[in-house]
């Protein structure tokens, strides 16, 4: 209704300007800081392997339990896209982190993470997530066919996820056909959004891939100069700035940067070390 989709654009507005981000930022900051403080002497766990608890970060106002929490390894693999997104729109949540326990298999859907708490619904699958948390902050399109834009645009940025390892290597078969995409991407990327006039998952999605080849392999946009700007755009929002170099993000892992072949859970160990604030703080599932 009309009233609904008016509501939803006032509150998605107050997020975009950085007034929802700002204040859960602020919340988060202080819980990392006073965890960190109180476990100063806890050794970080080096990779996703040790056998400790979950822990877990708070990005929400202080004692003002948020609706949403996302549960997924200490990696940023398939939990990195929902971050952004819940970080991006200042949507308060409770960011969790598994490590080699398996505690959630007896109540995730299918066994397996990311999961996300939203209230009483409780999903799993990533695609799923990140579609649900878009429309949950009115970023899935404004009409049917920018919707049908933007999950083409998403798809997109999974596909180029897909072939990363081309990133290291441009003259394998991955190699080229990254290259081809990335082409793609740069003859639709419209400066600071890839759909309409106001961000999108799209331009999260992207963003997250395009940032990820830039880190992994420096240089590696430089044939593609609206997307290099784009991610230098889009990186510099201050509550995406802010997430970046927060306890909230997870140093990257071996298997996860393209440069070798999965091997399997050794190639989860830290390529940096985990901030105290990541892990600080242990968290149970409801119920437990």
């Amino acid at each position: 209704c009309c009233v609904c989709v008016c509501v939803c654009v006032c509150v998605y507005m107050l997020r975009r300007v950085g007034i929802a981000a700002s204040v859960a930022a602020a919340g988060a900051a202080t819980l990392q800081r006073r965890a960190a403080e109180s476990h100063a002497a806890a050794p970080a766990p080096e990779s996703l392997a040790a056998q400790r608890p979950p822990s877990v970060v708070r990005v929400a106002p202080l004692d003002d339990p948020p609706d949403v929490t996302l549960e997924y390894f200490a990696l940023r693999g398939l939990g990195e896209l929902p971050r952004l997104i819940l970080e991006l729109t200042g949507i308060p949540y409770d960011s969790v982190y598994h490590f080699g326990t398996g505690v959630y298999k007896p109540y995730a859907p299918f066994g397996q993470l990311p999961v996300l708490r939203d209230g009483p619904l409780l999903i799993c699958e990533s695609g799923a997530i990140a579609r649900h948390l878009a429309r949950k902050a009115c970023i899935d399109g404004g009409d049917a066919a920018d919707k049908a834009r933007v999950d083409m645009f998403f798809e997109l940025a999974k596909d180029l996820t897909s072939k990363k390892s081309g990133i290291h290597d441009p003259a394998s078969a991955d190699g080229k056909r990254l290259a081809a995409m990335l082409a793609t991407a740069e003859a639709n990327c419209g400066g600071a959004h890839f759909v309409g006039s106001s961000t999108t998952l799209a331009d999260v999605a992207l963003f997250h891939a395009l940032h990820t080849f830039d880190e992994v392999a420096p240089g590696s946009l430089e044939p593609y100069p609206k997307l290099k700007a784009f991610v230098k755009k889009f990186a510099a929002q201050p509550a995406i700035a802010e997430y970046l170099h927060s306890d909230r993000r997870v140093p990257l892992t071996a298997n996860e940067d393209g440069k070798q072949p999965h091997s399997g859970l050794p190639g989860y160990k830290f390529k940096e070390p985990l901030r105290p604030g990541t892990y600080a703080t242990p968290w149970s599932p409801p119920g437990a």
